[in-house]
Formats: structure tokens, sequence, C-alpha cells
């Protein structure tokens, strides 16, 4: 069957796959190359004419910058490397943790199922496991398709009209649960924001609290993530300094749609936790050595599927082959109707790279050519430690940007 795949995720998803047989300059020995990182973040600004701020890793070393004005429209002040966005769907692995902390302390079962808790939450005789949810192999169908049905054709004309209306999590799981479930559990993958919706239901009937404090006090506060939050439900913008997020119209005379005003309630458990670079790269350190997460239970969310678009999917957790060798890279992206964010991180801890960009390009604000060599390029850089101007000509290709048309949501 086959799988399903939301398409705002289309620039996170826009890695790059390079022969395992590539030749490219080794990785200094030294660490960081600051020169490499600001040339390509700069590059990809030229290409783009988007607003980036990226964070970078290597050991003891770290580099951050950022380049382009907060508001394209009005560009008097620059963003700065520790200015708030989205983090979308990196929201999912930090919901992934608090489950697991509470599979730990025997208040839940990951081989459970959520109307243990909940029941009648979801529709289904066949209910799947929380673990299937957590992995996108319940056959949940989405909910961002009915909110925003004039996606499907790029045309954000329904997000225009819709982006400032608040729902409870239990109308949107509503909402995305009217459909039959689109297989078997366990017999496939799609990609379903409902089913995150349902599991931050889930962690309040269990914990008694709002999940917004059980992130803070589980995942936040352990992690030193002292800039994170999630808004209130029924908030919308961003609390302090910003890039401004933006879809593309497809209107030569007007090409830009702030949608800062966005309910958070739109995103809630499935990917509303707004961040900086910063606090997402320590997320993923405490992530992976060992404040947060044992070593078993990172290995139970590293039991990745295969999902036919070019990467593995654990529990909350994504797995790609950015670079041409070595292991695969671990992390997760993020499109939030604006902010677009890419953080992924080698197994041992040793590299991290965060990046976000201002912009959800639908329409061809940037030239799709230079988009892709200028992204490549900074992937490379910011993962690998490559420069993509050393590799032969035509071993760094882009994967498709071409996603089903069905089911608009958030990756």
């Amino acid at each position: 069957m086959r799988r399903h795949l939301p398409i705002a995720g289309a620039l996170a998803l826009s890695l790059i796959a390079l022969p395992a047989t590539a030749t490219a300059q080794e990785p200094s020995e030294s660490g960081l190359d600051e020169a490499l990182l600001e040339q390509k973040l700069e590059d990809f600004h030229e290409a783009t004419g988007y607003s980036l701020i990226a964070e970078v890793r290597d050991g003891d070393q770290s580099w951050s910058d950022s380049v382009g004005p907060r508001n394209l429209e009005w560009p008097w002040f620059d963003v700065d490397e520790d200015d708030r966005f989205r983090i979308a769907s990196i929201t999912k692995p930090m919901v992934a943790t608090v489950l697991f902390q509470l599979d730990a302390e025997g208040e839940l079962d990951l081989d459970g199922r959520i109307s243990d808790h909940l029941p009648g939450l979801l529709p289904y005789e066949d209910e799947p496991t929380i673990r299937q949810v957590l992995s996108h192999t319940g056959g949940l169908p989405e909910y961002f398709g009915y909110l925003y049905p004039s996606l499907i054709d790029n045309d954000i004309s329904d997000v225009v009209d819709g982006h400032r209306e608040h729902y409870s999590a239990e109308e949107l799981v509503e909402i995305g649960t009217q459909d039959p479930q689109l297989f078997e559990p366990g017999t496939d993958w799609s990609y379903s924001n409902t089913g995150y919706m349902a599991l931050g239901l889930l962690i309040e009937e269990v914990t008694g609290s709002k999940l917004r404090h059980e992130l803070r006090e589980r995942v936040f506060w352990p992690a030193g993530m002292w800039d994170s939050y999630l808004p209130p439900g029924r908030a919308w913008g961003i609390w302090g300094p910003n890039p401004v997020p933006y879809l593309t119209t497809g209107d030569e005379d007007d090409p830009l749609f702030d949608t800062t005003r966005l309910s958070n309630s739109q995103l809630w458990a499935a990917g509303g936790v707004i961040s900086t670079t910063e606090d997402v790269n320590d997320f993923w350190d405490a992530y992976l050595d060992g404040t947060l997460l044992t070593a078993e239970q990172l290995d139970e969310a590293s039991e990745f599927v295969d999902t036919d678009f070019g990467f593995g999917y654990g529990l909350g957790l994504m797995e790609y082959q950015i670079c041409p060798e070595g292991e695969a890279s671990i992390g997760h992206n993020g499109g939030g109707l604006g902010h677009q964010t890419l953080s992924f991180h080698s197994p041992d801890g040793d590299r991290d790279m965060t990046f976000t960009m201002n912009v959800d390009d639908r329409h061809g604000y940037a030239d799709p050519e230079e988009f892709q060599y200028a992204y490549a390029g900074l992937l490379l850089a910011t993962m690998c430690g490559l420069d993509i101007d050393d590799l032969e000509a035509g071993q760094a290709s882009t994967l498709t940007d071409q996603l089903p048309s069905e089911e608009p949501a958030l990756l």
C-alpha cells in the first residue's frame, strides 16, 4: 500500500542523497569549519531571499549565525541567533520522551491502547497501540486536510480564512478520525498529526496536568531549554523576537502571507513548541546522553520502519543518511506553515545541526534549482563538514520535492 505523506513537509524533506562512493573532501579533524558554515548560510540566503538561523556543534565546539531580516516586507531589523520560532513537528520526539518516562513509571504501557485511559477517543474497533501511534503505523487519518482543503492545490485561501480559529484537541481528533482507518495497524506507515493530538490528551489524562507543564518539567528544564515553551491552546503568536513566518501566495503583487497569528491550538501536541536553535540542540544532546531517556529507551525509539520516502521512522524519531559516509543521522524536521526547521544529529551525540528558515515556499518564491543546490550545500556543511562545491559533478542530488497531494499537514 502507498505510504501517505503530508505536503507541508516538502521543504524539510529535500535532504540530499549522496552515493556511498562519492568522492568528497574529508571533514576537517580540527572540528568546525566556521568559514564554510558562514559561506553556505549566506549562499542559501542569497539563493532564496529567506531569513535563516543556524547552530552547529561538534564535540565541545559550537557555531551559530543568522542572516536576513526578521520581516521580509519591512526589512529594518535582522534576525538574531537567539530568536524564537515554531519548531513544528520537532515537538513529536519531545512528546514521545514524556510517554517513555510515563511508561517507565508504570503510569501507562506503550503496548497498551489510548482507550485504556480515554475510552472512545479513537472511534476504531481495531485500535492501534500507543507504540504504533508514536511510529505512525496505526493507520490514523490526518486532520489538517479538513482544516485547509485548499492546500491540496497549494491554494492558501483556507489558511487565510481559518488560521486564527481555535480548536480543542478533542475536536481535532474527532475531525481527523471521521474517516475509516487507512490500514490495519502495524501493516503500513502514514504520517498522522491526529495521532499525536491523541497522545497529548493521553499525557494530560494520565498525569492530571497540562501538556505544557509536563513538557516543561520533564523535557525543557532537565535539558536546559530555558527559552522553549508550549503556548496555551487559545493563544496565538510567538513570545519575544522572531523571524516572521510566511506562506507564499502565488500572487506576484503580494507573494507572502504572514502566519504569525496562527492559532497555537491547531499545532499543540503535534507541533506547537516554540524554541530556539540552541535549545533544540540542547534537547537532542539530553535525548542522546541519558538525561531524558535510558539507553534501553533510546534503542526502542530507534526501531525504525521503512517509509518509502528515503528515511526511517521510529518512535517520534527520524533516521536519514545525510552524509555520504558513516552512520545515518537521527533527529526530526518540522514545517509550521511558515517556519521550516531541520534538526539532525550523529547517533553518538558529537555532531548537532539545527537550522530554520522563515518561508514555506509552494509557489517558486525562490528558484527551485538554486534552492535545492544551496539547501544541499547547507546540509552537507552543517551535518558533515563538507563543501558541496568539492564534489564531482552530478554527485550531489536532492530527493524529490513532489509529495502526494492528499492530506496537507505538518511534518
